[in-house]
């Protein structure tokens, strides 16, 4: 009578561990109860426009600190839109994210190539949802890298895996060329993918300087010894 008793008691114990597992949402053929849907807005705000807001025929000059040459980069595409990802997953299909989307594309008269920058895209498969966070990518010569990234202070860093870029603080004022910037923001790269292969600088530990309602205001050569600093603009709005 024990031995039965201890094999129901047994089989009953396997039951529940099956039916445990059966809970497993991303087991196919999962029955147990949805979880509750989830809806994100991932939105760029009036801050992140003020740093990456300018449509096409908006352009900057900079100036070679070291050489004396120029470059003239005028913004020759844009696009704004919201996208919607709906997860396929057994674990997402609860999640939907609608996000904003920036892209906008550049002709550089120094290096005579096209540039790409555009800020990150979210899909609702990818896990663990970590909330709002926009990396802007910069694409040029056959390489991408990360030069700018919001929130300002988000603890992590962002990149490519091939680099890394750091949010280096804020600089309340800045003077470039004589003129002053406010609220400019530093990024580091600790090896800048995209080469400059003109003055020999390749893989580069570069800094980014980002200013209020003007955008790229300088871009600092720390491995070359020099740097890309503005000095003249005009931003379409």
């Amino acid at each position: 009578m024990n031995t039965k008793i201890k094999f129901i008691a047994l089989s009953l114990f396997m039951c529940l561990i099956f039916a445990a597992c059966d809970k497993d949402p991303s087991k196919q053929g999962y029955q147990g109860k949805p979880p509750k849907p989830q809806f994100h807005r991932m939105k760029i705000n009036d801050e992140l426009k003020s740093y990456l807001w300018s449509k096409a025929g908006s352009y900057w000059i900079y100036k070679n600190t070291k050489t004396g040459d120029m470059d003239t980069q005028v913004c020759n595409g844009f696009r704004f839109d919201s996208i919607t990802s709906k997860g396929n997953q057994a674990y997402s299909k609860h999640i939907t994210i609608l996000y904003d989307y920036l892209l906008k594309s550049y002709h550089s008269s120094f290096s005579n190539e096209v540039f790409y920058e555009a800020t990150s895209k979210y899909s609702a498969d990818a896990t663990p949802f970590k909330g709002l966070f926009f990396a802007f990518m910069r694409e040029g010569n056959g390489s991408i890298i990360s030069c700018f990234h919001y929130p300002f202070d988000y603890p992590a860093v962002s990149g490519t895996g091939s680099s890394y870029t750091t949010y280096k603080g804020m600089d309340s004022t800045l003077i470039i060329q004589g003129k002053t910037y406010f609220n400019v923001v530093k990024f580091e790269i600790d090896k800048d993918d995209i080469w400059e292969e003109k003055l020999n600088c390749i893989r580069s530990n570069n800094i980014y300087y980002w200013a209020k309602d003007v955008g790229l205001v300088k871009k600092e050569s720390k491995t070359c010894n020099y740097s890309w600093e503005l000095i003249k603009y005009n931003i379409i709005k």
